[in-house]
Formats: structure tokens, sequence, C-alpha cells
């Protein structure tokens, strides 16, 4: 049914948007500017019936100071622009006839009002949340709890977002989620992503972007949608900058650091950044492992494991890059965005195997684990925008050069004893050199044609070119010698080419609004396993279409349908067959037989008072890539995990999103989304029905107090999470920050305690035929950060957004 209903829905879209076009209206544009000429962004600017005075529309200008007041009717009008830092202005009267099209006020000055400028100051701040058409916008910037955090930390912090254990995301209950910096994806693995988003401090982070149901112009890799980490540009005249650091302690002791600056003319921008993290971290874990010889009886044996891991992360980040405007439309930039870091951890682990029935001790293992990461990441970007007017009609290109490269030295030894404390065996060892050295290019073209100012097109081509290669060795302790490992040492290059051109087209008339998209993605990927002389390729060409449907019923009501379909490649470390220890007696592997997963998305936002925001979504993906676990063939005490293409999934929810101001001196945002998750997992002669209900809370509230203070108070709550094979029970976490401004409101010093209960701990189960696991993390999540941050410089001012080209393939390394 809904597979018939997705092409009605295109079909009619198309029909009224090009329908729509040939009605008769009057568009309104003009330009709101200072006494210097320079753009005033995001006056206020209301449509009034003249003489009466009757309000018929009003907005909010641009960044740029541009408004628009497309399909106006005849009449006669006039403007009235209000802007806290400038005087208020009412334009002369005019008149709308038939025979206008569009009626162009041209550059409108305001003068500057003196008396509002400090208040402008102090009051100036962004809602938490901001919804947009196609994506939810969470400002970070001025949150308290911002400072003193990495991203991983700060992300789990974002109502409908989810991390694993693995560090992988998931929006809404639906797993899958892209991770883009800047708009580029990372083009990493989950474990590389999360040290990456670990070494990334919250000062640098000014939004984080949630798209769930992205347009055809987005990369359609992403099944439950895209989270976009926005970072911190300077936007003033001359020479700014900011100067932060933070110190703290969870378990261990937390440091950190950043300096940002910026030099800014009529020219040029140059900007730069450097920051440092450093945490001692602690994690205590534990894991029950029954054993089943056969699934419809009781375990035979099972083992207790717990461990605790220690790590020790170091990082350096930085970015440095220049804008050239070359004229008053077209500007050229360079980027080299970068860093170097290592995690080195030390972890001992204890394995008690038991007899299931008597609970009698078989034996013991001791494990020492000892594990060198280290890795270096390097971005390099050309970047050209040509605005040929101010109407929207631009051409970008970008040109992307990633060169990534990872190590792992790892050693795992294991004594075994019996109840006794007695050695029954000689000392085990495993030594793992493990290098992952990924290359990535990628050229990106965007072009968007305004037709009218309520008819738009945007179209594009896009090519990517991948190279990894993992050369991973292993070695065991024999005779007192360490010798290679043949069967578990691995040698894998893998390339993946990616041709992809899309076209959107944009409409609105009266109250309606509709866009249409489809994007082709044309993949060739090839795989070779030098080690068993193996190789593998595929070639497919698809299709990914988008729609979106918008009624203003009027200025407080508002309703949006959206539909994509959407695609879940997996990722480069998924589909290398190569085994990584994560102590003796598990591993995790690769399955180069992976197949894409694909899904239709739908959703159904109802807007109220411009504020309220109601979501049903209904999700539906075929070939779902997920986790399994099972018994090695050659040692039924050893479990391994491996991504499989499990079978199918459904996923309905509702949501409802409310910012509230209690009192002047009390706002809050408060998110609740209900869910089910649904499964079809064939498995032998049988199929297994896996179905979980989920309850998300999240609330944030801010309290301001006199003297510059402020207070905020958040949380949120999860009932738990069926993915795949997984159970994950409830878990939940409350924090508060404090901080206050000082030096004349240029330095800020914060206070924040994370996790105050330390109540975040992750329980959860995973069932198989041959084992099952129940287990329990216990993360350095309860931690107290003391920051100072510091700003000097020149004058804010509105500069361009920088993105770049690569947005759809790092994080698949």
């Amino acid at each position: 049914m809904f597979h018939h209903c997705r092409y009605f829905i295109s079909l009619f879209l198309v029909f009224t948007l090009f329908a729509a076009s040939a009605q008769n209206s009057t568009t309104i544009v003009g330009r709101i500017i200072d006494e210097n000429a320079a753009p005033i962004p995001y006056a206020q600017v209301s449509l009034h019936h003249a003489p009466d005075g009757r309000v018929a529309k009003i907005i909010v200008a641009d960044s740029i100071g541009n408004f628009t007041f497309p399909n106006t009717s005849n009449g006669n009008y006039y403007v009235h622009i209000k802007n806290m830092t400038h005087q208020d202005l009412l334009t002369p009267h005019f008149r709308l006839s038939e025979h206008i099209s569009k009626h162009d006020l041209g550059k409108i000055m305001l003068q500057q009002n003196n008396a509002y400028l400090d208040e402008v100051v102090i009051h100036k701040r962004k809602q938490f949340i901001e919804q947009h058409q196609d994506k939810t916008v969470f400002n970070i910037e001025n949150s308290a709890l911002a400072d003193g955090n990495s991203g991983l930390e700060l992300l789990t912090k974002i109502p409908g977002i989810s991390l694993d254990d693995k560090g992988s995301f998931s929006l809404k209950g639906k797993s899958g989620a892209s991770i883009m910096i800047n708009g580029k994806l990372t083009y990493l693995s989950a474990d590389q992503l999360a040290n990456l988003l670990r070494s990334t401090s919250s000062t640098d982070i000014t939004k984080i972007e949630v798209m769930t149901n992205p347009n055809a112009k987005q990369d359609a890799a992403g099944t439950s949608g895209i989270i976009n980490i926005v970072l911190k540009k300077g936007v003033k005249q001359g020479w700014n900058g900011t100067v932060s650091g933070n110190l703290g302690a969870g378990r261990g002791l937390h440091l950190g650091g950043s300096l940002d600056l910026n030099y800014r003319t009529d020219k040029v921008n140059i900007f730069g950044n450097y920051n440092q993290y450093f945490q001692n971290l602690e994690y205590y874990n534990s894991l029950t492992r029954y054993f089943y010889k056969d699934s419809r009886k009781e375990p035979e044996t099972f083992a207790q494991q717990e461990n605790k891991i220690q790590p020790k992360l170091r990082s350096n980040n930085f970015r440095v890059g220049m804008d050239f405007y070359l004229t008053s439309n077209q500007t050229l930039g360079f980027l080299v965005n970068g860093g170097f870091g290592k995690y080195p951890k030390y972890e001992p682990t204890t394995n008690h195997f038991r007899n299931y029935t008597t609970k009698d001790l078989i034996w013991s293992a001791s494990t020492i684990t000892e594990g060198k990461e280290r890795w270096e990441d390097m971005l390099y970007n050309i970047n050209y925008n040509w605005k040929f007017n101010e109407n929207g009609h631009e051409l970008k290109v970008d040109v992307d050069f990633i060169d990534h490269y990872s190590k792992m030295d790892q050693t795992l030894t294991t004594q075994y004893s019996n109840e006794n404390q007695n050695n029954i065996r000689p000392l085990s060892s495993r030594i793992g050199d493990i290098p992952s050295d990924s290359k990535v290019y990628v050229a990106k073209i965007d072009y968007t044609l305004p037709f009218s100012e309520s008819f738009k097109l945007e179209t594009g081509w896009k090519a990517s070119h991948i190279r990894t290669e993992n050369d991973l060795q292993y070695d065991t302790l024999q005779n007192e010698n360490y010798v290679p490992d043949q069967s578990t040492s691995n040698h894998f290059i893998y390339k993946e080419t990616i041709q992809a051109g899309y076209v959107n087209i944009s409409k609105t008339w009266n109250k309606f609004s509709t866009q249409v998209g489809l994007r082709a993605e044309h993949t060739s990927t090839d795989g070779d396993q030098i080690t068993l002389n193996e190789q593998f390729s595929k070639d497919y060409l698809k299709f990914f279409p988008s729609a979106f449907l918008s009624y203003s019923i009027n200025n407080n009501h508002k309703l949006q349908l959206s539909y994509s379909y959407r695609v879940e490649r997996p990722s480069f470390w998924s589909l290398n067959p190569f085994r990584v220890y994560t102590d003796p007696f598990s591993y995790s592997e690769g399955n180069s037989k992976l197949d894409p997963a694909y899904e239709h998305a739908y959703e159904a936002n109802y807007t109220l008072a411009n504020k309220y925001i109601f979501t049903l979504n209904y999700a539906d993906r075929s070939n779902v890539v997920n986790e399994i676990i099972g018994l090695d063939p050659t040692n039924n005490q050893i479990t391994y995990e491996r991504p499989e293409n499990i079978g199918s999934f459904k996923n309905f929810g509702i949501s409802f999103m409310a910012p509230t101001q209690f009192f002047t001196w009390w706002t809050a945002t408060h998110f609740v989304n209900y869910y089910r998750n649904e499964y079809e997992i064939p498995q032998e002669d049988a199929l297994i029905k896996r179905s979980g209900n989920t309850l998300s809370l999240n609330t944030q509230n801010n309290f301001k107090l006199p003297k510059n203070w402020s207070i905020e108070i958040g949380g949120n709550y999860n009932s738990g999470l069926t993915i795949g094979l997984t159970d994950i029970k409830s878990y939940g976490v409350v924090y508060s920050g404090i901080q206050k401004s000082i030096l004349q409101k240029k330095a800020t010093i914060k206070v924040v305690v994370n996790d105050i209960f330390h109540t975040n701990n992750r329980r959860y189960e995973t069932i198989s035929n041959a084992v099952r696991l129940i287990g329990r993390s216990n993360p350095d999540s309860r931690t107290a950060i003391l920051s100072f941050n510091y700003r000097f410089g020149g004058s804010e001012n509105t500069t361009k957004k920088r993105s770049t080209g690569s947005e759809d393939i790092k994080n698949r390394l």
C-alpha cells in the first residue's frame, strides 16, 4: 500500500507544483541596510493594508537583510520595519495591480538607535531549539552545559539521539544515522568516530542540526537521517578571537583548552582554530555469557566477565582557512582541517567459566589487555561560490582530499587457574598490529536557479572515490616465542566509486509550499581479500525520490508532509572480514557479503503557534544490517560478533516538542517521543518476530538570575530500546550548570556537573541460538567541569557558512 501511495503523492505534488505556477500574483521584495550600507539581518518586517493599517503578513528578514512577500493580492500597502538596534521605519504607501508581477522596494536604510544598543547585547540569545522545514536545530553555544564536555557527551543530551556501546547513533529509535561535521561526513569507523567526537571540545560547537528526512540535495546515505555538528567560525570584522580552558574530574583528571583567531576585511577572511583535549577515564563493565548446546534447553555452561577499562585520551585538532572575496558576489576559499591523537588503554579482565546446573567453577582466566591507539586525520578543501544576484541564483564548487591513518598496537596476556588459584595452562599471549589507511577524493557542484520568488530549481553532481587498506597482523605466544597467526591475520583493500546527481524543484503559492526531488547514485565497489586470494565486486544504480508538502492554515497553524527513500551502505570496516579481539574469548569480524539496506521514510508535522511541534513518523526498511552473535566453530567458549543482513524493520513513532516560557526568568524546552520498533528476522526454518516500545523524555530548563548569573538544569530518560537481536534496558541522566558573565560580558565562567546521580548505566541483553549475553556498562559519566571563556576583537558582522563536498562517506571508514 505504501509503495503505491508514495508514487501517488509524488505525482500529485508535481501536478500541483506546475499548475500553481500559472496563477497571477505579485511579489514584494526589498533589502534592509544601515547608514554604512551594511545589511541588517533578521529585522521584523510587517506588511500593512493602507490606509487602515491592518496587518497582512509578518516575516523576518534573512541573514543579509533581504525580505520577500510572495503572492500578494492587489491593493494599497505599506511596510513597517522593526529592529532593536535601529529606529522603526514606515515606507510610503504603494499600490499593487494585476499587471505587476514584482514590486521592488529597493534598499531601505535604518537609522541606528543607540538607546537600545546595550539592551541588545544583554538579551541577544537564540532559542535552544529551532524548527526548520527540513531540519531541527539545537543551539548549543549559549548553553551552560556545552563547556567542558566532549562532542560525544554532548550528542547524548540531544533529544531523539541514542548512542550504543559500539559508537553507532540512532534517531528516534532508528539506527543508521550519518554524522557530519560542518556539512562533511567523517569517513571513520564507529570506534574512530567515537574517538574523534571525544577529542572535539564542546566549546568549539555552535549548533547541532538533526535531519530525520533529508531532501534529494543531501546524500542518500543514512537510513535514520543526518546529524550535522556545526563548529564555530569567526564572524567579526578585524582581528578577533576566543580563548577558553576547562579543568575538571570524573574518575580521572580532565583538561582542555582552545584558541580561535579570525581576521576579516572586505576582501579576505583568515581563520584558525586549535584545541587540545586531555582525559583520564575509567569504565567498568560486566558481562555474562550463557552457552547452549540445544537452544530449546537450559544452557550447559556460563561465563562471568568483569573488566575495568582505563583509557587516556590525548588529542590535538586544528582548522586553518582563507576566504578571498574576489568580487562582491564571488568567493574562493581554502581549508585545512586536521587532527592527531592517541588513546592508550589498560584493561584488566577476569572470566569465570562455570557449570550452569551446579554453579561449580570449571576454570578462571585473568587477562591484561593493553592497546596503544593513535591516529592522524587530514582534510584539504578548495571551495568556490558565485552568487549571480541577490535572489538566490548561485553556483558552488567543492573539491576535497581526505587522508586518514590510524594504528592500534594491542597485547592480550592471559593466565588460567582453577578454584584453588593454581595455574592449569601455560601463559597465553596475543599481539596485534592493526593499521588502517584511507584516502578519499570528492568533487561536488551545486547550482540554484530561482525562476521567480516562489519557484526554484536546484541541481548538482557529485563524484567520490575511496580507497581503504587494512593489513592486520596477529602473533601468538608458542614455546616462549611469538609466531605469526596466519588464521587471524588479514590484508584487505577496498575501493568504492559513487557518481551522484540530483534535481530539486520547489514552489510556493498562497498557503502551500511544495518540493519534489530525485537523486540518482551509481555505486561501484571492489574488495580484494589478499590473504585468502578472494575478490568481490558490485555495481548498481539506484534512484532516491523525495517529496515535501506544507500548508500554512494561518500564522498559528502549519501542516507538513514529507517522504524520502534512503540507503544504508555497509561501512568499509563492516565489509572487511578480519578479526579484532576484544579479549581472548570474544572478537568482532566483518562480512564481505553484506548488501545495502534501503528505507522508505514518511513524516507528518503539525506546528502550533510557530513553536509547538507534533510529529508522526513511519519507516519501512529492508535488508537491515545488524550485529549478530555466535560461537566460534573451532572453540565453543569463544563468541563472535558479525554484521549480517538480518531481515526487515518497521518503525512507528509520535513526538512532541514544546519550548515554553513559564516566567521571564524561566525558559524551557521539553521533548517527548514514543515509538515502536518491529523486526522480522529469518533464522533457519523459522521467522523470528521481535518488537519493543520506547518512551523517550528530554527537558532543558534555563533560569536567569540577577547580576548576570544563570542556571541550567536538564535531563533525559529512555524506557528501553529494541535494536535487532538486542534489548537495551531503561536509563536516564540528570545534569546541571551555572554560569556568570564577567569582564564587561566579554568573558564567561561556568561550572557543569554531568550525570549528577550516576544513572547513565546501560543494561542490555542479546540472544541467539547458541549464546545469550547479559551485560552492564558503568561509564565514567559523572563529571564536574570548571570552564572559562574570553572573547576579544572587532565588531560582529555576517559571513558565509563554510561547507564542502564530502558529506556522505567519511563516517563509513
